[in-house]
């Protein structure tokens, strides 16, 4: 008797659109963030505006950790079911 697993992932292309803006956006946001000479930052406006940026990477980040678990737990059983059960330590 043999066991048959499904190895077919279901495709949402919408959100992997949407993954590919998102990290997309995020290569464009380090890179900015490499070119601003951090060690000589100084002054009023800048302190406003990394204030503002860094409160909202944080609720990216926030926001990116629950799709993170989600996702990360969908593929984990989806990565199962493809390599059979996991290895008895």
């Amino acid at each position: 008797m043999s066991t048959e697993f499904s190895t077919s992932v279901k495709v949402d292309p919408e959100a992997q659109s949407l993954w590919h803006e998102v990290a997309t956006a995020s290569d464009e946001v380090a890179a900015i963030v490499d070119r601003i000479p951090g060690l000589t930052v100084t002054g009023v406006e800048t302190r406003n505006e990394l204030e503002r940026a860094a409160a909202l990477l944080q609720a990216v980040a926030a926001i990116l950790r629950r799709t993170e678990r989600r996702e990360g737990a969908r593929y984990a059983t989806v990565n199962r079911s493809i390599l059979g059960p996991d290895p008895i330590a």
